[in-house]
């Protein structure tokens, strides 16, 4: 696991900054060796100690020193033993103000003895909100529980609707597109994106991995599917030609391989009867076999009509073994062996995206918004959920329907899932999120157990911690980049792609005021501590305040260099400068009432109280950095409000866990994967009890439990 993907890059990461450090104690040679001297007679440890790269059972990868224990595992203190430095009389285990330590910068900073090392808190994934919907189709079923298996970004998510609980497999280390059941209902096999993608064979009971199948397939695994008896598992890459793979998944060996289509594979399905494997997609549908030695054969579809090609994106079968596929003239396709039997034209208005079977009959879903239950080959019942939608900007499209007791789960587009009880026709909504497009905006309520995001689908959405469930929604005139609540948490404020500035109260997320002082996108949004103005960075380069008392009217502009973008902003606790980062790296200070940039005032700034710390640059931060690196990779941070831990979000999905303040080159961390890629923000809840992240391109939303020491 730790030689693949990013996991392998982000241990070599980890080796390089052991390495400067190993250079620094060098140049320190005089000092450490009456050090060791002193801990050789008192048998104590000081400085760094031993570190080491470890993944826990639920696959979280995280630096271990020797007073630590993370993850899953219980968190154990430090030694109870006083630790003396002899040179001045410092006791070791006395706590220091992270206050009067951020004030401390520069040549009057003295660095205490963990300053660099990773911190005691840890985090735990409690919850996922979302679904991957958008780009994904049949990736939603029941286990033989009856939870539901489903993934979002490079998590495989098993939810329990009693308690409204998931458990997590965290095997992978990029996008998880294709999910396949087990015949037993227990066992779950998942594909990922990557050069080199890799799928894993796990329990969805135990939620251990049982076997790892890579070496084959380019780019990702686009489908896959067990054979009758599960001893089988085919998988399609996304490849050029779409290649097709079929491996003793026990073995982890493959056994047969052949060059798919050169049109995308939509879906693939082993026949539960014949062991007939049908793959389908653009233009074409293909039924395989095995023959000789283990070689495989395909025979093309016969429409009866010549030269009729279709475009299918779903087939499923029933207890007789005919085949079933969807189509994306929104017809449904009946076949016995390689020939078209039946054609019902327009069962959706459009294609249809999700087929499966039951006992009388199958479902099938499409995207016109609804879902069909068929007895034989006759509709019986229609779900519509073209009126679930919260946003104008995506129509309500279905991407995964199964049945099981009586239960219709429904994937749609919009990344939510539903039950429908087909008995009384109620839906019930389970998880919900973002959808159509990215998701930047975060904040947590000052003063309550809740926080709102906002995304570019034009959309606010505010979630209550406790119950993990979203409480409002509201729909914008344009997408949503950064949102922000005031001192008391009444007022919500909202910065949109467009250039807006939108005021809502927070009781029903009704809008008070619209401002428009610019053209170009809103990067950050901020008030003051108390509340009375709100600060705006723009992506023109622009720093804007407005005065809540007008209105929220504008009273002063100021711009940073030319040709630059602004992209965070921290008000200092008395509120008067303002700190910013731009695109260049540059960390510039402003004087809050006047907007004049203090340029060179770094040394006494830096030792000034910041009431919140969101800036990628700056002394309380630049331990962020490795050395001779550009910080490119990191899009967020955010200082716990105990001013004890720093969470960093960055592009390779990861979220790591620093020491605040962070001032040295190579401190060591903690770092935990469940975000595909690009972990664009991250905030603490007002008590430091969670922390929140949102992934720009995968629209999950993760609730981490943050377990302080």
């Amino acid at each position: 696991y730790l030689s693949s993907g990013k996991l392998l890059e982000a241990e070599q990461e980890l080796s390089d900054d052991e390495d400067e450090m190993e250079m620094e104690k060098r140049v320190a040679a005089a000092d450490d060796k009456v050090d060791s001297d002193v801990e050789n007679e008192l048998g104590l440890s000081f400085g760094r100690g031993e570190s080491e790269v470890k993944v826990d059972k639920s696959g979280m990868l995280m630096v271990k020193s020797e007073r630590m224990v993370t993850g899953k595992e219980q968190v154990v203190k430090g030694r109870s033993s006083t630790k003396m430095n002899v040179k001045n009389g410092v006791d070791l285990n006395a706590e220091l103000d992270p206050r009067e330590m951020e004030k401390k910068a520069g040549k009057d900073w003295r660095k205490p003895m963990d300053a660099d090392e990773a911190p005691y808190n840890c985090l735990q994934l409690e919850h996922v909100y979302g679904y991957r919907g958008h780009d994904c189709r049949n990736n939603l079923m029941y286990n033989e529980e009856g939870n539901l298996v489903y993934m979002v970004g490079a998590v495989g998510v098993v939810y329990r609707k009693e308690g409204h609980m998931q458990v997590f497999y965290s095997g992978h280390t990029d996008d998880v597109i294709s999910l396949a059941m087990h015949p037993d209902k227990v066992l779950v096999a998942s594909g990922q994106v990557g050069k080199s993608p890799v799928i894993l064979v796990w329990s969805s009971v135990s939620m251990q991995t049982l076997s790892t199948l890579r070496g084959f397939h380019e780019l990702g695994v686009a489908a896959m599917s067990f054979n009758k008896d599960g001893t089988k598992l085919a998988s399609v890459g996304l490849d050029v030609d779409h290649s097709i793979a079929i491996w003793d998944w026990k073995k982890g060996t493959r056994i047969a391989s052949s060059p798919g289509h050169t049109d995308k594979i939509m879906e693939a399905r082993f026949n539960p009867v014949d062991d007939v494997l049908v793959t389908c997609g653009i233009r074409h549908i293909k039924f395989w076999s095995m023959y000789g030695d283990n070689q495989m054969r395909s025979k093309k579809g016969v429409y009866g009509q010549e030269g009729v090609q279709y475009t299918m994106l779903c087939v499923s079968f029933t207890d007789a073994g005919l085949s079933l596929t969807g189509g994306e003239s929104g017809d449904i396709f009946l076949w016995k062996g390689t020939h078209l039997e039946w054609q019902f034209e327009q069962a959706h208005k459009g294609p249809v995206f999700a087929l499966s079977t039951y006992p009388d009959g199958f479902v099938s879903g499409g995207k016109d918004g609804r879902v069909r239950l068929w007895s034989g080959l006759d509709p019986v019942k229609v779900f519509d959920f073209s009126t679930t939608t919260v946003t104008s900007i995506l129509t309500p499209r279905i991407r995964s329907a199964c049945w099981h007791d009586g239960h219709v789960l429904v994937g749609t587009m919009s990344n939510e899932i539903f039950e429908v009880d087909e008995r009384n026709m109620t839906q019930r909504l389970l998880t919900q999120s973002h959808a159509g497009a990215d998701v930047w905006g975060l904040d947590t309520h000052p003063k309550e157990d809740m926080f709102a995001t906002g995304g570019e689908d034009h959309t606010v959405r505010v979630f209550k911690v406790a119950s993990r469930k979203p409480s409002m929604v509201r729909e914008l005139n344009g997408g949503v980049k950064c949102v922000a609540y005031n001192h008391d948490g009444m007022l919500l404020a909202a910065g949109l792609v467009d250039g807006q500035v939108i005021i809502m109260e927070t009781r029903k997320l009704t809008p008070m005021h619209e401002k428009r002082s610019r053209e170009e996108t809103i990067t950050d949004i901020k008030f003051s501590p108390d509340g009375i103005f709100l600060a705006t960075t723009c992506i023109d380069g622009s720093l804007d305040i407005y005065d809540s008392t007008v209105e929220f009217e504008l009273i002063g502009s100021a711009s940073t260099t030319q040709g630059c973008s602004l992209i965070h902003l921290d008000w200092s606790t008395d509120g008067r400068h303002i700190q910013t980062d731009n695109s260049m790296g540059m960390h510039q200070y402003w004087d809050s009432s006047s907007l004049v940039e203090q340029v060179g005032a770094d040394e006494v700034l830096g030792r000034a109280d910041w009431h919140t710390w969101t800036c990628v640059s700056g002394w309380s931060v630049q331990g962020l950095i490795p050395k001779m690196s550009e910080p490119s990779g990191i899009n967020a941070v955010a200082r716990s409000h105990r001013r004890d831990v720093l969470a960093v979000a960055n592009d390779f999905g990861l979220v790591r866990l620093y020491r605040y303040p962070c001032p040295y080159v190579g401190s060591k961390h903690k770092r935990y994967a469940g975000h595909s890629s690009l972990v664009a923000n991250c905030r603490f809840t007002f008590n430091d009890k969670y922390l929140i992240t949102v992934g720009a391109k995968d629209r999950a939303i993760m609730q981490w439990e943050h377990i302080s020491d």
